[in-house]
């Protein structure tokens, strides 16, 4: 204790001397130069003090939910009972007016003596039982040759028939039509001969069919099944009856799998000078088809058998595969490949079809279809293009081809007529694109090239057969009611067979080839809907005036114009 007073005290001592000294050292008012140091770069720290944080108050604990109890007292009121009266809902209701009409008739007239007329009649209220019938002829009376020794008819009359039960649709119809053609296509040097006469061929077809299918077809196995019988006959010898068979059924055992097996029959009697004879066709055709997202893929086999007499033929029955797959990426690119065979099945009639200049014939020879290889790609893109390429390598047996008869060269020979003759193994290499556009419902143009190649074997060109086509559709609705088309068909690489170069020797050699002019027809139709009743028509045909043949000696019409009303009963 005594050591702290004695430091106290000499610390105030201290004290008291230095403020005497200073106060002796400056003088009052005075003003003495001072140094004053401020630093720049001196930095001022604070300590790091722990942040107090505060625990949050403690929040009340929610209390149970109690129980509530009610007492329900019965009052018993002398009331009546409420009594409820439905009435109906009186809701204006109008059915769609649709115009229907039962009846549709087309007249027209135009050059080359060719009157038009197209008639219809069919059933527009829904009914157990619905009918149809069709009329229609149109014929030249003057043709592209000596005036109305080229004239040329068609005559089409028919009806369809349906019965509608629940499950099920019995259908029948019958058709007979009939064309009249002029064998015009002479050669040249007979034009020389005054006495040399144009003759007719009148073909007629009576078809009648009848058969039964399933209406609903969206359950996991529908059918349907035909009988028919056609009588064919021309102004000669040719004539042909066939009566057919063929039934289908469809299987969907899940959507991704479905299959479907056709089974098809058909005899024929076709007589003509110097043929006649029985042939049967029969075919069994299943088929299995898988889909998983964008990708398909279907399997199945052609199991066909024919009697058709060919020399070295092995056996009546054949089979063929048929796979198909595609798959597509996206939208706009997808690619389909197919692997097959078939027997295509040819008769008199069909032949006619094709070619209505045939002549008497010596064999009818269906054609063999030994492979099919073809693959492709197709898609679209922007929503209105679509687009599709495609190459394809086949290879035939009795491949049919027409040619001119010229037996001898000499004068005043019938050159009108055509015959059959068949290569014993054909290998024809195509190569096809079709590209599409779509502008709303104003515009649509729809356009095809296909390039062909053939490798023959017994004959010496591919007679009347193209080498390439092209063909462009349009069709256009620049207002309403008014509907244009304009189609123009482009075809080429055409060879006719000619004189027979070694008849002189006795010998069938080398013939003559023939080269073809390019086919160029420009076609235009135009229908106008003035009324919902009346519309007018007007309709042309080659429209650039092409010399076109399409057989040796048989130019066609030139520029060909026909209009006409339409109208609605």
């Amino acid at each position: 204790m005594k050591k702290l007073v004695k430091s106290i005290l000499l610390s105030g001592l201290f004290g008291l001397t230095t403020g005497v000294i200073y106060a002796q050292t400056q003088s009052r008012g005075e003003v003495t130069d001072q140094e004053f140091i401020i630093r720049k770069d001196r930095v001022l720290t604070v300590p790091v003090q722990p942040r107090v944080f505060e625990k949050l108050p403690v929040l009340p604990q929610p209390k149970g939910l109690a129980d509530f109890n009610y007492m329900v007292n019965r009052y018993l009121l002398t009331l009546k009972p409420l009594e409820l009266e439905t009435t109906p809902i009186t809701k204006p209701f109008r059915a769609p007016q649709l115009d229907l009409f039962p009846g549709f008739l087309r007249v027209g007239y135009g050059n080359f003596e060719s009157p038009l007329l197209e008639a219809r009649y069919m059933a527009t209220e829904a009914d157990l039982v619905n009918y149809s019938l069709h009329l229609g002829h149109q014929s030249f009376g003057k043709g592209p040759v000596q005036g109305e020794q080229s004239s040329e008819a068609h005559t089409t009359f028919g009806g369809d028939v349906s019965y509608f039960a629940d499950l099920f649709e019995v259908f029948g119809g019958v058709d007979w039509n009939q064309d009249r053609y002029a064998f015009y296509g002479v050669d040249p040097i007979n034009f020389e001969n005054p006495d040399f006469e144009v003759s007719d061929n009148v073909l007629s077809a009576f078809t009648i069919k009848a058969g039964i299918r399933e209406i609903e077809k969206v359950g996991p196995f529908s059918y349907e099944g035909q009988v028919s019988f056609r009588n064919f006959k021309d102004s000669y010898m040719a004539k042909e009856n066939e009566i057919g068979l063929s039934a289908k059924g469809k299987f969907r055992p899940n959507d991704d799998w479905k299959g479907q097996v056709g089974i098809s029959y058909f005899t024929t009697n076709p007589e003509d000078l110097g043929y006649s004879k029985t042939r049967t066709y029969f075919a069994i055709r299943p088929e299995l088809a898988y889909q998983l997202g964008e990708f398909r893929f279907s399997a199945g086999l052609n199991l066909v058998s024919e009697n058709d007499s060919i020399q070295d033929k092995s056996s009546d029955f054949r089979i063929f595969p048929n796979l198909k797959a595609s798959y597509q990426f996206a939208e706009e690119f997808g690619f389909f490949g197919e692997f097959s065979g078939d027997v295509e099945r040819n008769t008199y009639y069909s032949f006619v079809q094709e070619n209505p200049y045939l002549g008497p014939s010596e064999q009818l020879l269906n054609t063999i279809q030994n492979y099919k290889v073809e693959g492709g790609i197709e898609g679209q893109f922007q929503e209105a293009f679509h687009y599709r390429a495609a190459v394809n390598v086949s290879r035939y047996n009795n491949m049919s081809f027409f040619v001119n008869s010229f037996p001898f060269p000499t004068p005043g020979v019938d050159s009108t007529r055509f015959s059959l003759v068949y290569d014993d193994k054909t290998t024809v290499f195509n190569i096809n694109g079709e590209l599409g556009f779509k502008f709303s419902d104003v515009y649509t143009m729809g356009t095809r090239l296909d390039l062909y190649q053939y490798d023959m074997g017994t004959q010496q060109e591919a007679w009347h057969k193209p080498t390439w086509e092209f063909r462009v559709n349009n069709q256009v609705t620049p207002i309403e009611g008014l509907l244009v088309q304009a189609n123009l068909n482009f075809m080429g690489g055409l060879k006719a067979r000619g004189h027979d170069l070694n008849d002189i020797f006795g010998q069938s050699g080398p013939y003559q080839v023939v080269k073809l002019k390019t086919i160029a027809d420009l076609q235009l139709k135009a229908d106008y809907q003035i009324s919902n009743r009346f519309a007018v028509f007007a309709e042309g045909n080659n429209i650039l005036n092409g010399r076109n043949t399409r057989w040796l000696n048989y130019p066609v019409r030139g520029i060909q114009l026909i209009g006409g009303v339409s109208m609605k009963f």
